[in-house]
């Protein structure tokens, strides 16, 4: 267990190393790396008798973001010209950070500022993507690095299955979670609820968080994965898409779709095929989309005439809103919209979230756009909803004028942004923080690619 915490260590050491010899791309190594073993370094730290230490290994993570606005703000050889969605996110940003001072809500300046942090890092990490070096950058090498952690999270999730046991129930998860937030163990396995189904059946986490996260981190590795495989040589609207896996890309796909079946998270799950079958349309696959209608109609039909006993029940009351978590769910999203047409300016930072849950008084939640729309209003939940499709639009437009390494980018960034949207909806994925840091970085970057070739055109 002790591999976590040096691992953590290493990654994050590495990181400085870098960022002293003005390279960005130790940060990502540290994103990558560091991050997804993140609560099992904590946890493991916290086991192993160094309560003391954890505020401050907590803190590299934002230490090695603000190392790295602080390089590229260096890098910057003259005053930027904005991009829209450059715009639009200093907007979000300034607008969430006014209700750090205006007199709404019931937390203090402290935890407001905490509040602001969960809701708004998004856009330092942005930034960075967005006015880093891009040449410093390769992108081929950190999307195959994404790969290798899928692979290890594999591995260790086989261990996971063939035991039948969870991994955070050796790590002290609990008594880190209870001890630094209040949060009292849950379940029938001693961890929280997210850990299994409403049948008790084990849901398994890996080296992530907690299956949520992991579910959240295969689709973004399945995005990543068909962004490597295919390539585009030339602009041309009428150039063909190719397709050619190599043995790791092959690797990382069978293991994806191992891992998202372990992960039992059913908006991951559904998440998982709608980027395949996004991906088909965008490459002009027709066999890839062929071959999801067959399946979609086998399984429906097997679902609705075949199947029975507890799987059918499961199915059917998840689609009714029948079942436990997903009416937990609709009651969650009842009550934020309720908050919200009543304060329709926010309840304040904090009211919803993370702040508010280690307090236990939330209001709303379960939802990343109600837990924005809860806390700072309807104007700056609508301004994040539309930064969010603003940035497919743009990929999307993109991927029809660029060839090469671009493509891919853009690629990348469409199938994550796509892949995201339906696990938005039953969980605040922005608190995942492996997976917050590497799609808004990645957005940043895409940004940065398409105004650098504007601006030599021009």
């Amino acid at each position: 267990m002790f591999l976590f915490p040096l691992a953590y260590l290493a990654s994050f050491f590495y990181a400085v190393t870098k960022l002293f010899k003005k390279q960005v791309d130790g940060f990502l190594i540290f994103v990558i790396i560091g991050l997804p073993i993140y609560i099992n370094a904590m946890s493991v730290s916290f086991m192993y008798g160094f309560s003391r230490w954890i505020p401050l290994l907590q803190s590299f993570k934002e230490l090695a973001v603000l190392g790295a606005c602080l390089l590229v703000a260096t890098q910057l050889k003259q005053i930027p010209v904005l991009h829209i969605i450059d715009k639009l996110i200093i907007g979000f940003f300034v607008y969430t950070l006014l209700y750090v001072i205006v007199p709404i809500g019931s937390y203090t300046i402290m935890a407001k500022l905490m509040a602001l942090k969960n809701l708004s890092f998004f856009c330092l990490l942005y930034f960075i993507g967005r006015f880093c070096d891009k040449d410093q950058v390769n992108i081929n090498k950190l999307f195959s690095f994404i790969v290798i952690v899928l692979l290890v999270a594999t591995i260790v999730v086989f261990g996971e299955r063939i035991l039948n046991q969870h991994l955070h129930s050796f790590t002290g998860f609990s008594n880190y979670n209870f001890y630094f937030f209040n949060t009292d163990a849950s379940g029938n396995y001693g961890l929280l609820w997210t850990f299994e189904t409403e049948s008790t059946a084990k849901r398994f986490g890996s080296i992530f968080s907690n299956p949520l996260e992991f579910a959240s981190a295969i689709v973004l590795c399945l995005a990543i994965i068909l962004a490597l495989i295919s390539s585009k040589k030339n602009t041309d609207i009428t150039t063909p898409i190719q397709s050619k896996a190599n043995t790791l890309e092959t690797m990382g796909l069978i293991a994806s779709f191992i891992c998202i079946v372990l992960a039992l998270s059913r908006a991951a799950f559904i998440s998982y095929f709608l980027v395949i079958y996004i991906y088909g349309w965008i490459i002009g696959n027709k066999k890839i989309i062929h071959f999801f209608h067959i399946v979609v109609a086998v399984i429906l039909i097997y679902v609705f005439f075949i199947l029975e006993g507890d799987l059918y029940d499961f199915i059917m009351n998840t689609i009714t809103f029948q079942n436990e978590s997903s009416l937990g769910h609709v009651l969650e999203w009842l009550d934020g919209i309720n908050a919200m047409a009543t304060q329709p300016w926010g309840l304040g930072l904090g009211e919803s979230g993370r702040v508010s849950m280690t307090n236990k008084n939330n209001t709303g939640g379960e939802n990343q756009f109600i837990i924005i729309g809860v806390q700072v209003g309807v104007l700056a939940m609508a301004l994040y909803i539309y930064i969010y499709f603003k940035l497919i639009k743009t990929g999307l437009q993109q991927l029809k004028i660029t060839a090469g390494k671009e493509w891919k980018i853009m690629l990348a960034i469409v199938l994550i942004k796509i892949g995201m949207f339906v696990p938005m909806f039953t969980s605040y994925i922005d608190s995942y923080i492996y997976l917050s840091y590497c799609s808004w970085f990645l957005s940043g970057y895409m940004i940065n690619h398409i105004h650098n070739r504007q601006s030599i055109a021009a």
